[in-house]
């Protein structure tokens, strides 16, 4: 395990989230943003003393010159103004804190400021040592577990560092989202993965946030499956959102047939023929949308599944889609049929098919007809999506009927 002796390294070069010493310009802009922020939550918790030596500090001094509180209120704002002047505490600032140390030796604060002394000066050893018991002294301090992960992560030591910050991350405002960027970039880093995995064995709680900003990117995909170990999400368990997102950014780029393909493994579909329409019979399975069916809920209606229908409930408000799915029909005339039972209101709910391009393919009011044919074009269609829509009616009236099952059969080139 590689520790840094009293070799000097400038501060800019300290701290990088990647196996090797290398650093990059916007992992530094992360980094700096991200200990202003815990430093400066570390200042306001520092300087919460007593109430007189806040508001009076003088008057303090004066009055118990050797209390703890006013030791470490006094002796933390001149910390504050040096290090705002770029220069290092004066000897009378350190003097207090020694007395502190003497008489309150639970405080961490003065082992803090010897620590970022030694760092300053490019003694990582004596920092470490100092930051470790500070660390030991308070479990819950965001300046000694970040200082500690500074130089571990400036060390190559990966593991330790990010150790630190995953921990960080359970006692600071915005959690593990925060760092979930820096974790990014590591993760592409060469050997960055494979740390990686066991940061995230110890501490579960980055995946989501990791996965979910890695899945932004499809160029990820491989990374994603390689992080998470994939396994098939089971009956009653809902898809993990980085799934859905990442299969979103592949779509969004009009990458159908990649996205489908990573969808049947998602759901652990065999390889095989694939179907026209997947899940006719509307039934809770747990492969995601969008090659799945999605049902809607909300106050314009709901849309639930069953076996071999769907209830759908719409109050005749508003417009809002309540089913939909995204299908891959190559060019040719098919039929499309669903089954009704029930009354709905004419005009209430619609049947829709259109082209990713806009292009509308069948239009269908659930009210007058089960059924009909209609025909993708050659050329700008590679992808459809269908949906089951309410629509808004000027006398509203509510509309409650189970649709199903849904099948789409090809009747001719």
């Amino acid at each position: 395990m590689e520790r840094s002796g009293t070799g000097r390294r400038s501060r800019s070069s300290r701290i990088s989230l990647t196996p090797s010493r290398a650093q990059s310009a916007p992992l530094q802009t992360a980094a700096a943003i991200f200990v202003a922020l815990l430093l400066a939550a570390e200042v306001a918790r520092l300087t919460a003393a007593a109430q007189l030596s806040q508001t009076r500090p003088g008057l303090a001094e004066r009055l118990a010159p050797n209390s703890p509180d006013v030791l470490l209120s006094t002796a933390m704002a001149e910390v504050g103004e040096a290090a705002g002047q770029g220069q290092l505490p004066a000897a009378a600032t350190m003097e207090r804190l020694r007395q502190l140390a003497r008489s309150a030796p639970l405080h961490e604060q003065p082992l803090l400021v010897e620590a970022a002394i030694a760092q300053r000066s490019g003694d990582f050893a004596r920092a470490e040592t100092l930051l470790v018991e500070a660390r030991r002294r308070a479990p819950r301090s965001a300046a000694a577990r970040f200082l500690l992960a500074e130089i571990w992560l400036g060390q190559g030591r990966a593991v330790e560092g990010l150790g630190e910050l995953a921990i960080l991350t359970r006692v600071m405002r915005g959690g593990a989202d925060s760092l979930a960027p820096a974790l990014v970039q590591f993760a592409r880093s060469p050997g960055g993965a494979e740390q990686l995995k066991g940061v995230l064995r110890s501490h579960p709680h980055l995946a989501r946030p990791l996965l979910s900003t890695l899945a932004a990117d499809p160029a990820n995909a491989s990374l994603i499956f390689d992080l998470a170990g994939v396994s098939v999400t089971q009956r009653g368990e809902p898809a993990p959102r980085w799934q859905g997102k990442l299969l979103d950014a592949m779509i969004a780029q009009g990458d159908y047939q990649n996205a489908y393909t990573l969808w049947r493994r998602l759901a652990g579909l065999p390889s095989g023929v694939k179907p026209l329409l997947f899940n006719g019979d509307l039934r809770a399975i747990p492969a995601p949308p969008p090659f799945n069916w999605k049902f809607a809920s909300g106050g314009a209606g709901f849309a639930e599944p069953g076996n071999g229908a769907m209830r759908v409930l719409h109050y005749g408000r508003q417009d809002v889609v309540l089913a939909s799915q995204l299908l891959l029909l190559p060019p040719g005339r098919y039929h499309f049929q669903a089954g009704l039972a029930g009354n709905p209101a004419p005009a209430s709910l619609s049947w829709r098919l259109k082209c990713a391009s806009g292009t509308t393919l069948l239009q269908l009011d659930v009210a007058k007809a089960t059924g009909a044919k209609f025909q993708v074009p050659q050329g700008n269609c590679p992808a459809q999506m269908l949906e089951l829509g309410g629509l808004d009616q000027d006398m509203p009236r509510e509309t409650d009927v189970r649709i199903g099952p849904v099948a789409i059969e090809r009747v001719g080139s």
